[in-house]
């Protein structure tokens, strides 16, 4: 009897500890939104790729800078390839319009 509420206990535990790193994980995924890119810790100026993973929905991105105005788009069809992203400043947003998911790596 004690052994099985030990070996109940430690499968609860291991199982309670691999829900907490979900979030870590979702962090590098954005679904649809106006996201800040200073509250996603980009490196300034760095070169970043954007990529659609969902399999059947299309998303559209646009890039705004700090003075509202469209500084790129780019419309991702599911599954797409990556593509390249302009130089990116932590002033900018990023808005995604679909039902798809994006990964910015």
């Amino acid at each position: 009897m004690k052994k099985k509420f030990v070996a109940t206990l430690t499968l609860v535990c291991l199982l309670l500890n691999s829900f907490a790193l979900i979030p870590t994980f979702a962090a590098t995924t954005f679904k649809e939104g106006v996201y800040q890119l200073s509250s996603l810790n980009i490196t300034p100026k760095n070169r970043y790729t954007i990529q659609n993973i969902s399999p059947d929905n299309s998303v559209y991105i646009s890039l705004f800078d700090e003075e509202q105005r469209q500084i790129q788009s780019i419309h991702l069809p599911p599954k797409s390839e990556n593509y390249s992203l302009i130089p990116l400043e932590p002033t900018y947003r990023i808005v995604i319009i679909g039902k798809g998911e994006v990964i910015i790596a």
